[in-house]
């Protein structure tokens, strides 16, 4: 897990069934290719943010509902450059939960019943 910072969830909601909750990370664009790997690190802190903040409790505390259920962390990207957010997010949702004191906390979060990630491109003109 992470150290203790402040990730901002842009929404949290009710997912696609009973048994999800989705924690929506909105970015914005467009990035230009000289500032895109500190945008994509910063990306991958709020996503860390939020994986953590599910485990430990600070979602289900807030959204009493979601206790126990599937959270699913979704980034929602708007005029980010596509072929670039797609890999970084391939790489991160492979390996991101694999770790040894991520795999034991989901396996013994009473938090939360698994974590998924989804990503989702819109252009906005």
């Amino acid at each position: 897990m992470t150290d203790e910072h402040t990730t901002v969830v842009d929404f949290v909601a009710r997912g696609r069934s009973e048994e999800e909750w989705e924690l929506v990370l909105v970015e914005e664009g467009p990035w230009s290719k000289d500032i895109l790997e500190d945008q994509l690190k910063r990306v991958q802190g709020r996503l860390y943010g939020s994986v953590d903040a599910a485990l430990d409790g600070q979602v289900a505390d807030r959204f009493p509902e979601s206790l126990g259920k599937k959270i699913v962390i979704q980034l929602d990207c708007y005029n980010l450059p596509r072929a670039e957010v797609e890999e970084f997010f391939a790489r991160f949702s492979k390996g991101a939960l694999q770790g040894p004191d991520y795999q034991k906390a989901l396996r013994n979060s009473k938090f939360v019943r698994g974590i998924q990630l989804r990503v989702k491109f819109e252009s906005i003109n």
